[in-house]
């Protein structure tokens, strides 16, 4: 028996069918490793499927041009946002789409930004603000600090660095976690961690970009 055309009707005005379980929520702030965790739990792709691609994988895209290369190589541009994914979809697919929506952030805040510091640089800065300010008006307050530490050549001496180098999220860090020798540590070492340390929002984004003129 043929659908009758009231049921048409319903199934047009309802709309396309979502499959809820592949939409994946990524969080500001979430490192590399937890949005690989998140992809497999929601059984997207694997957590080893997507690290290896996203270290080894090819991706042609302006912004990417001069990373250096580095564990985690696409930390930092793997844009937090609610995505669906179709079934079959690969770690190559995933990441491709985390980096066409890091491409209208990069066109909106960061691409005729003026600056001494290169891109990576500016978003290192900004996975900083993500990770250590929770409010927004305040996220500018903290990129302006961390600039004028950096044109003091002051250690930016940042909790998070530190947690990102030991792996962990512990609420306190502790002199011992604090001596832990790794370019990220920036208790140990002066100047930006070897690179970003979290994928950071819009808001962490814009501070980094325009931070504000202060002498904190």
């Amino acid at each position: 028996m043929g659908t009758d055309s009231e049921e048409i009707m319903k199934i047009i005005q309802a709309g396309p069918v979502v499959d809820e379980s592949r939409k994946v929520t990524i969080p500001e702030g979430y490192t590399a490793k937890r949005i690989a965790e998140t992809l497999e739990e929601k059984g997207i792709v694997t957590a080893d499927e997507f690290i290896d691609e996203m270290n080894n994988g090819q991706f042609d895209y302006d912004f990417l041009k001069d990373i250096p290369k580095r564990d985690y190589y696409l930390e930092g541009y793997l844009f937090p946002a609610t995505y669906q994914f179709e079934e079959g979809a690969t770690a190559h697919d995933v990441i491709c789409a985390m980096l066409d929506r890091f491409q209208i952030a990069y066109d909106n805040i960061l691409k005729n930004v003026s600056s001494d510091y290169t891109t990576d640089e500016i978003i290192t800065i900004a996975s900083m603000v993500e990770s250590e300010i929770q409010v927004d008006s305040e996220r500018s307050i903290a990129a302006g600090v961390i600039y004028n530490r950096l044109a003091q050549g002051m250690k930016l001496q940042i909790d998070s660095t530190v947690q990102y180098a030991l792996g962990t999220r512990n609420e306190v860090v502790t002199y011992e976690d604090l001596e832990i020798d790794s370019p990220y540590n920036t208790y140990l070492y002066a100047g930006l961690p070897a690179g970003p340390i979290c994928n950071p929002g819009e808001p962490a984004l814009e501070a980094a970009a325009n931070p504000d003129d202060n002498d904190y």
